[in-house]
């Protein structure tokens, strides 16, 4: 019972801080080291990434579903109606080329950057950093038909960053929106829907190692509880990221993260 209760926990700590802008890979790093959770690999990791990312298609799932048919539909008989969706999703690919090819080559070293929580510690001041700059920001001039594929492929590059544990991919990708000059509401959704096919790719590539994780048979229950809890928090903290980006308070996410970051470094070994 108390281990299946550290995994609804972690699951809950995956639900929030995906979405919202403080990293859910380093908080699950920081989460099992304070209370002792061994894992050799990062099969706990991609199972809850899953979770969320079943929450965040259902969030966007008229805008998905507008990129599937409209997008589709625009090479079969192209019109005018669903060219943007077409080339949204173009952009979409477009951005998640660099996170894919720093994943693939790098795969082993970032696995390992799992288990320094130092590393986690300064990754979370450079999100709060972002965070902070992106408050100070004027009001957006740029219109969603105004996007780029330069554009996409520069929050791409972002998001590349991301894969490193305490560095936010929300707060990366949305960030980097912002400081392009775009809408929040535009900037926050491109930030979730470049989530669904990197976090598709590294779900696929990783199935082997959940596989032949030896804790898997016994832990598939706890495993399966904490997957489920992250896709349930992860959805309804979706809504409270994006209100609170509505109103621009994004900055009290960076105060956050300076926090932990400096306990982090000096406190956590």
């Amino acid at each position: 019972m108390e281990t299946l209760l550290l995994y609804i926990l972690l699951g809950i700590i995956q639900g929030i801080t995906e979405p919202i802008p403080v990293s859910s890979s380093g908080h699950l790093v920081l989460a099992q080291i304070l209370f002792g959770i061994e894992s050799t690999d990062a099969s706990l990791e991609i199972l809850l990434h899953a979770g969320s990312l079943v929450a965040i298609i259902l969030f966007y799932y008229k805008d998905i579903k507008d990129l599937v048919i409209s997008g589709l539909g625009y090479i079969v008989k192209p019109s005018e109606d669903k060219k943007p969706h077409f080339m949204l999703g173009l952009k979409l690919v477009a951005a998640t080329i660099p996170a894919g090819l720093i994943g693939l080559f790098f795969k082993d070293q970032l696995t390992a950057s799992l288990t320094n929580p130092r590393f986690v510690g300064f990754a979370l001041l450079y999100t709060g950093t972002l965070l902070f700059i992106s408050s100070k920001l004027n009001r957006p001039t740029k219109k969603p038909s105004q996007f780029t594929f330069l554009n996409a492929i520069l929050i791409g590059l972002f998001q590349a960053a991301a894969l490193l544990p305490g560095v936010s991919r929300s707060g990366s990708t949305t960030t980097a929106g912002l400081f392009q000059g775009f809408e929040r509401d535009f900037a926050m959704k491109f930030s979730f829907l470049l989530f669904i096919p990197i976090a598709i790719v590294v779900i696929i590539t990783g199935m082997n190692d959940i596989v032949a994780n030896p804790s898997f048979a016994q832990l598939w229950f706890p495993y399966l509880i904490s997957t489920i809890v992250s896709g349930v928090v992860t959805f309804y903290a979706l809504r409270v990221f994006k209100h609170i980006l509505k109103i621009n308070k994004i900055q009290y996410f960076a105060y956050y993260c300076y926090t932990v970051g400096l306990l982090t470094i000096l406190f956590i070994k």
